[in-house]
């Protein structure tokens, strides 16, 4: 959770980022390309550095100490064990007198030094280890498991992503209709009424310099400032989500995030006052909550060999959710708009009747406060 509450204080910054470089003023021509260069093309390079920068910096970070000590590197364990022991204490603490760890049985550290030889003489290691760390997640009792996580962030992720990414947009509609004078009108209303003619764009070419009139290069403010609502109230929500889980437990978290979420998408369909419907707008989008959630549950339902690939295994199907998601609010969204919130109101709540059958979720231990992944 803390690590999900960190990425919530550095989304803050992205509307704050977003204000400053999209509603800028100047543009280049780049013959080279053929192209315009403008304010938006900028953010999307300024928001692809900190990829760039965490990229390399985990080039020289360490390896689990758990995982490689479960392969049998146990002297490669200590040392990692040293440097992360120095980290912490910045040098000023006493020396970690450590020297050797608790094996594992002698069955089990034979069995993998065993793996890892027959690993190495092989020319398809790589495909061997990613198959038998794969392999038995849809197998046997883990089947069931992965089956259930993986698309309960599939769900996540197909209203968290990919209702946000029209989100800007939508708000910038709405916020057409309101200076023109129109006070009260649904989500769904003031997109019909603000639609883009399309045969206006086929009369341009994407170099005409009419084009900026007929595509919008600017967001309204009203934009900027409900997304920094947004990301703050994640960046709050992780914190307290960190504190109170270990007392009331993962499920019923699950069941009032997904049911309170899914329902508030739902009623975005017939509210007709601008302001109240982008308020249950932002409470649909907080369903990214539930993705460290479901994280926590993932690292508690798999052993430490196949914890790791379990996570990413659910997130990439959560992604995949961010892509289907994507498309079928572009698709839909001009003709079936309030059929977009159909979906993912319904389908949030789904999941909430899903988070029902996750293997051991009504236990509460110590361990429930572990820090897990994140990635809306």
């Amino acid at each position: 959770m803390g690590a999900s509450f960190v990425f919530g204080v550095g989304c803050i910054l992205l509307p704050l980022i977003a204000w400053s470089v999209i509603n800028q003023e100047w543009e280049y021509t780049l013959p080279l390309l053929n192209i315009v260069y403008r304010p938006w093309r900028l953010f999307i390079v300024v928001c692809g550095l900190p990829s760039l920068v965490c990229g390399i910096a985990l080039l020289y970070f360490p390896e689990s100490p758990k995982f490689l000590f479960s392969r049998g590197h146990e002297q490669e364990t200590i040392m990692i064990m040293h440097k992360m022991y120095r980290w912490n204490t910045g040098r000023k603490g006493p020396k970690l007198a450590l020297t050797s760890l608790l094996q594992e049985t002698e069955a089990q550290q034979t069995k993998i030094r065993r793996e890892e030889t027959a690993n190495n003489k092989s020319v398809l290691r790589l495909l061997k280890q990613m198959w038998q760390q794969t392999a038995p997640l849809f197998m046997g009792q883990y089947l069931k498991r992965t089956t259930i996580i993986c698309v309960l962030q599939f769900g996540i992720y197909l209203t968290s992503n990919g209702m946000y990414m029209f989100f800007p947009d939508i708000l910038n509609r709405i916020a057409e209709l309101e200076v023109q004078g129109v006070d009260r009108t649904t989500i769904c209303q003031a997109v019909y009424a603000t639609q883009v003619d399309i045969s206006q764009l086929q009369q341009h070419d994407v170099n005409a310099t009419a084009l900026p009139e007929v595509c919008h290069q600017k967001l309204d403010i009203s934009a900027y400032e409900h997304s920094f609502v947004l990301e703050t109230i994640y960046a709050l929500g992780f914190a307290v989500i960190g504190l109170i889980i270990n007392a009331v437990g993962k499920l019923p978290i699950l069941v009032f995030i997904f049911g309170f979420c899914g329902i508030s998408g739902i009623l975005i369909v017939f509210i007709d006052l601008p302001l109240l419907a982008i308020w249950f707008y932002v409470i649909l989008l907080t369903c990214g909550f539930c993705i460290s959630v479901v994280n926590a549950c993932t690292v508690d339902l798999f052993p430490t060999n196949l914890r790791a690939m379990a996570v990413c295994i659910s997130l990439m199907f959560g992604r995949l959710g961010s892509v289907v998601g994507a498309n079928i609010v572009g698709f839909l969204l001009d003709s079936q708009c309030e059929l977009t919130f159909w979906i993912s109101g319904i389908s949030l709540i789904g999941c909430g009747v899903l988070s029902f059958f996750i293997p051991n979720i009504y236990k509460r231990n110590a361990l429930e406060d572990r820090i897990s992944i994140s990635s809306r």
